[in-house]
């Protein structure tokens, strides 16, 4: 399950960088792909969350907290693109926070599947 949840990892990361990078008629697109992925991590993440709250309860609480909020804020990025109301500090802010629940999952995950 963990591969699964890597891979679309990615992917959403993919559709959030090229959504807010392109134009606004391909920001839609990828916002729907960034929803679709939103679905595949949420159920996969409450899948391996057993795991995580029995070696570190607390990190993990905290990744599910970050993770709701960048939720959030990709979903506010996306909405600010298409009303035209974008700035490329937001999708700096964005990526640095999806890099940051990516890195929390990493650790909570002791590097598996990667190391």
């Amino acid at each position: 399950m963990s591969w699964v949840h890597l891979v679309f990892g990615i992917i959403l990361l993919l559709a959030v960088i090229m959504g807010l990078a392109g134009s606004v008629d391909k920001s839609k697109i990828w916002a729907m792909v960034a929803r679709v992925c939103y679905l595949v991590l949420i159920i996969s993440g409450i899948m391996m969350t057993s795991y995580a709250w029995s070696e570190k309860p607390v990190l993990t609480v905290i990744k599910i907290v970050v993770a709701i909020l960048v939720i959030g804020l990709i979903e506010m990025a996306f909405g600010k693109k298409t009303k035209g109301q974008f700035s490329k500090g937001i999708m700096w802010s964005v990526i640095a926070m999806c890099l940051v629940v990516g890195g929390l999952g990493f650790w909570l995950s002791g590097g598996y599947p990667i190391i």
